[in-house]
């Protein structure tokens, strides 16, 4: 039987305490930016219409996992809020397709603000930053930062040219991230990576800051790309357990994928599976011992502040570059990593 070292989390210095949907608003939660000033001034766009009313939105945003869903729900709930109009697009995590449905629209002359969490932010970088804002449209991207900024954190994920870049999953939360694995296993690990499609900035970040983070003792024995679907990863997970008895670690960065993770693991308390996504399946699968851990992520409140911003722009209010869904308010100032020991003090948003 192998030897297990570092299991035990009590005394875990990360407290975490909050109510992820609380009494506020999504619109009241973004944090404030010290450097907002006016837009225009900042380098950020003016706004494209003179009334909210007249804001014409289009959303390129997927609809096959929980994740996406909330985060339609919540452009329909920012736009029904704010007598706004939006339209969905579903590139089907195809970046060529996400490209020809942007350029369609901006073609299009239908529409003059676009929320997009970019496919391939290098493919996307003219269109959203040139081509879009010089039709009269304001871009919102959202999750994945534009023109080669997909390692870069704080206001540096911004892209000149957009309105705001609004994110958690930033390269300094993956860092975060993997330094807590390594703090759980002090003693050292053999660790295997699912992931979502190789060219989204999230598998970006997750890939330098493991390579950075886990080497000597800390070892990265596999590495699976997905589509994010509990099937793809069941299956990137059999591969790797079958091809290494002894791995220690499956780290995997949606909570879709976790579940056929935790599927194929099969309860083998060998075999600590940790999570990147915080939804309900995260939170009770954490409590009862199925991960390890959790990190909490706000795909509502990400997409109704992409909704808000625009509103604040034609209202006249200032808009950060950046918006980090880590430091939301509902957060409280509390860290995001969700553990066994704290589990019950969490709510999900999806």
């Amino acid at each position: 039987m192998r030897k297990r070292t570092g299991l035990a989390i009590g005394g875990l210095t990360l407290a975490v305490a909050l109510a992820l949907v609380g009494c506020s608003t999504p619109a009241d939660t973004a944090p404030s930016s010290a450097d907002a000033g006016d837009s225009a001034a900042a380098g950020q766009p003016k706004a494209p219409v003179d009334k909210v009313s007249d804001l014409k939105v289009a959303a390129f945003l997927g609809t096959d996992n929980s994740y996406l869903q909330a985060n339609i729900q919540a452009l329909k709930d920012v736009a029904a809020d704010n007598g706004f109009t939006v339209d969905f697009f579903d590139p089907q995590w195809d970046a060529q397709k996400q490209y020809n449905q942007i350029q369609t629209a901006i073609t299009s002359g239908k529409y003059n603000a676009f929320v997009v969490p970019a496919m391939d932010s290098n493919l996307m970088c003219t269109m959203l930053t040139k081509e879009a804002p010089a039709a009269g449209i304001v871009v919102v991207a959202e999750n994945a930062p534009l023109c080669g900024r997909d390692t870069n954190s704080g206001e540096d994920t911004w892209a000149p040219g957009t309105l705001t870049f609004i994110g958690g999953q930033t390269l300094d939360v993956y860092q975060e991230w993997v330094q807590q694995v390594k703090k759980d296993y002090p003693d050292g690990a053999k660790i295997a990576l699912i992931e979502g499609p190789q060219l989204a900035s999230n598998a970006k970040n997750f890939d330098k800051a493991a390579d950075e983070a886990f080497t000597g003792k800390w070892q990265v024995v596999a590495r699976q790309y997905t589509d994010y679907t509990t099937n793809q990863a069941f299956q990137a997970a059999q591969t790797i357990l079958q091809a290494n008895p002894d791995i220690d670690i499956i780290m995997s960065n949606y909570a879709g994928m976790s579940q056929g993770v935790v599927q194929a693991v099969d309860g083998d308390p060998d075999v600590a599976v940790y999570d990147f996504g915080g939804d309900q399946w995260a939170l009770n699968s954490v409590k009862d011992g199925k991960l390890k851990s959790t990190i909490m992520m706000l795909p509502y409140q990400e997409t109704y502040l992409s909704g808000q911003v625009l509103v604040d722009l034609v209202e006249g209010k200032p808009v950060p570059k950046f918006i980090n869904l880590t430091e939301a308010a509902s957060l409280e100032g509390k860290s995001p990593f969700v553990y066994k020991d704290t589990v019950d003090q969490y709510k999900a948003e999806y």
